[in-house]
Formats: C-alpha cells, sequence, structure tokens
C-alpha cells in the first residue's frame, strides 16, 4: 500500500483545494467569533481580546492567499468576500459592542443606546458600495472596533471618553472621511503595516501584563507599562492622522500612483 502522503500532497496543489482551504480558513474567524462571544459573557476579558486578536490576523493572511491562487476563479460557488463581511461583522463589531457593555466601559445607563448606535451604523458602513477609494483608502471609518475597543479597555480611559471615541468614529462612517487600508495603499504602506504590527502587539503585551486582569499580576518594574500605553495612543494617532492628511491635503499627492494601486485587487 502507498504511503498516503504520495498521494494527498499532489491533491492539496491543486487549485480547488486550495481554493477550499483559503474559504475553510477564512472561516476559522466565525470560531474565533464565537470563543470570543463566550469569553466577553464569561467576563474574561484577556481572553476575549486574545480571540479578536486571533481573528484579526486570520483576516490579514486569507486575503493574500486567495488572490496568489485565484480562489475565486477555482471555486466560484463561494463568495469569499460575503463570507469575510460575515465574520468581520461578528468579530470586528458585535463582540466589540459587548465588550463595551460586559465591562462597564460607558457611561452608565447609555450603554444599550450607544451600543445600538454603533452596530446600526456599522451595518450601513459594511452595506456601503463605495467602502473604499480608487486609491484604496477606507471612506469612514471602516469597523475597526476589535482595535479601538480594547485600546480603550487597555488605558483604562474613562466612560466619557471612551463614548467620545466611539461616537466621533461612527459620525465618520457615512461620510468620505478617509482612513488606510494598511495593505493595500501603497503611499507609506512600510510605515503602516510597522505601525499596525506594533499596535496589535502592544494590545497583546498590555493584555498579558495588564493589572486590572488579574489582581495577583504586579506591574513590571522600570517603564514597561508606560512604554504600552505610549505606543497604544502613538499607533491609533497615527492611522487617524494620514487619514486626515489624505481627506485635506493627499488626493492630489496621491494621483501620482493611482494607476499603480488600480492593479490590486481588492481582498477578500
Amino acid at each position: 500500500m502507498p504511503p498516503v502522503t504520495a498521494s494527498a500532497s499532489p491533491s492539496l496543489r491543486h487549485p480547488i483545494a486550495k481554493g477550499w482551504l483559503v474559504h475553510i480558513f477564512t472561516a476559522l474567524g466565525a470560531v474565533c467569533g464565537m470563543l470570543g462571544i463566550i469569553a466577553v459573557a464569561d467576563s474574561q476579558p484577556r481572553e476575549a481580546i486574545l480571540w479578536l486578536a486571533v481573528a484579526m490576523v486570520l483576516d490579514g493572511i486569507d486575503g493574500p492567499a486567495a488572490r496568489a491562487w485565484s480562489v475565486s476563479e477555482h471555486v466560484p460557488r463561494i463568495d469569499g468576500y460575503t463570507l469575510d463581511l460575515i465574520i468581520d461583522f461578528v468579530t470586528c463589531i458585535v463582540i466589540p459592542v459587548i465588550f463595551l457593555h460586559q465591562f462597564d466601559m460607558l457611561p452608565e445607563g447609555w450603554s444599550l443606546i450607544i451600543g445600538a448606535f454603533m452596530l446600526s451604523v456599522s451595518a450601513l458602513w459594511m452595506s456601503r458600495t463605495d467602502q473604499m477609494t480608487d486609491d484604496h483608502w477606507f471612506n469612514g471609518f471602516p469597523c475597526e472596533w476589535n482595535m479601538i475597543v480594547p485600546t480603550l479597555f487597555l488605558l483604562d480611559a474613562s466612560p466619557w471618553i471612551v463614548t467620545g471615541a466611539c461616537v466621533l468614529l461612527t459620525l465618520t462612517q457615512l461620510t468620505n472621511w478617509k482612513f488606510v487600508h494598511p495593505m493595500q495603499v501603497r503611499r507609506f504602506r512600510p510605515v503602516t503595516v510597522t505601525v499596525t504590527v506594533i499596535w496589535l502587539a502592544t494590545v497583546l503585551w498590555m493584555t498579558a501584563k495588564h493589572p486590572g486582569l488579574d489582581e495577583a499580576l504586579e506591574r513590571q518594574p522600570f517603564d514597561a507599562p508606560v512604554i504600552g500605553t505610549v505606543l497604544l495612543i502613538a499607533c491609533p494617532l497615527y492611522i487617524v492622522g494620514i487619514g486626515v492628511w489624505r481627506t485635506t491635503l493627499g488626493a492630489r499627492a496621491d494621483e501620482a500612483t493611482l494607476v499603480e494601486d488600480l492593479s490590486i485587487s481588492p481582498v477578500e
């Protein structure tokens, strides 16, 4: 009997097999969403943030893989974009909003109202037909609540600061205020990708070290929490800052790279 690997290896190299592998990989985000909801319901913020981070990593990998392997051509039965939107709505919107409510991050009596506002407007943004510009910037805040909410939580932001940040970002979602796509916008891409990675790494590091998540865990000596706090503030400020630049000044500057950017297909 021939070894199993002898026949299995060629089959895994088949384009259709690769396509299904990518779709299954994307669908694992739904499992992360389920585990994230359970963690929030069990009042386990550390585990909830971890599962949101895992879902974010999956979301960052499946798109490039889908483009590289032409998944939409080889497995047309599954719409990867729709699959991605379904999972993103859970992991990027629903869980963070429940997180806000469960861990009392919003002013007393306002949690459900603000949460309903965020959910409704975010659903409208997810349905926009003009989510992205021709040069691949997002129109309006792209529902990255899975990064914003943990960041505010780890910063121990006051309920009214959390409210102000959430309401302001939500209000941009039906506007043409620009937000960067870290991978698809070529201008500043090395810096933007680096900042995004540092931001995610800092969220995970601060989640592990945050004393509020485990009373038995003491703060590290020297400046570890201070460094983490600075990074948690600086990274999102960079993302917002280049969005301000692109909205107010950068449209003409990006015209020179528009033709090159149009060659990049949308992510799955």
